[in-house]
């Protein structure tokens, strides 16, 4: 696998498994791969000047990196899927935030705790500042009651950013995710979510299965979560027909 980078037309070589962590690493902090492989060739260039007293190098680093992240805050502020206000104005025409449960959408979490043998299964709508729960089976309190959560809480963001499936094993040792307070709130160790895609293209959130412990997701299991997405996806569809006809 190549990874072409656009300055001088560099050119780097990975295996496919190095490619698929990195592509994964990337994803979740919302940047791409070349952005990332850029901001670790800086911080190796800055840890090599600063070992060998070599100050000028250093500030020079410490410029290219400061206007990097500048660069970077700014994409990352108009450029994220979560605050894209297409798929916000989607989200809310679907008539789904703060709605009350509905045993349409709730027959399918119980299928999913009760299929993959997980303890909390979520229908996860992901708002611009919070994640709202349509659904909710196995969530303890207070969350069950509020039926959402802060984005700061929320893992479900990064499904909606990378537009496909997440899984994660143990979030404790999860790069990116392991200091998420819903780790410790919530009580969310292993997570596996799929997707809401609309046909319109837009990510509304997720359906989410979520266990106490750690565990290892077979292809199996997240492939009966992609389908089981699909039917709360027909869910979805057909409560924004009604709501908008309404």
């Amino acid at each position: 696998m190549l990874l072409v980078m656009p300055m001088r037309a560099t050119t780097v070589r990975f295996s496919e498994d190095l490619w698929q962590l990195l592509d994964d690493e990337s994803t979740l902090q919302g940047i791409s791969a070349a952005q990332f492989v850029r901001d670790a060739t800086i911080v190796r260039l800055a840890f090599l000047a600063g070992r060998r007293g070599d100050s000028d190098s250093e500030q020079s680093i410490e410029a290219i990196a400061e206007r990097a992240t500048r660069r970077q805050q700014g994409t990352h502020a108009s450029g994220s899927a979560v605050h894209a206000p297409e798929r916000l104005a989607e989200l809310r025409r679907s008539g789904l935030l703060d709605s009350p449960p509905e045993e349409s959408f709730d027959r399918l979490t119980r299928l999913t705790s009760t299929v993959l043998n997980v303890p909390v299964a979520l229908v996860s709508l992901v708002d611009s500042d919070r994640q709202f729960f349509k659904s909710c089976v196995g969530l303890a309190q207070p969350w069950s009651s509020e039926r959402q959560t802060p984005l700061s809480h929320s893992f479900c963001q990064h499904v909606v950013e990378s537009r496909r499936a997440l899984v994660i094993s143990d979030a404790r040792e999860h790069p990116v995710l392991r200091d998420n307070v819903a780790i410790r709130d919530l009580g969310v160790i292993a997570y596996a979510g799929a997707p809401l895609i609309t046909p319109d293209g837009h990510v509304l959130g997720t359906l989410c299965a979520i266990d106490h412990k750690p565990r290892h997701w077979t292809t199996e299991q997240v492939e009966i979560l992609c389908n089981l997405a699909g039917s709360v996806l027909s869910e979805i569809q057909l409560h924004a027909v009604q709501h908008n006809q309404g």
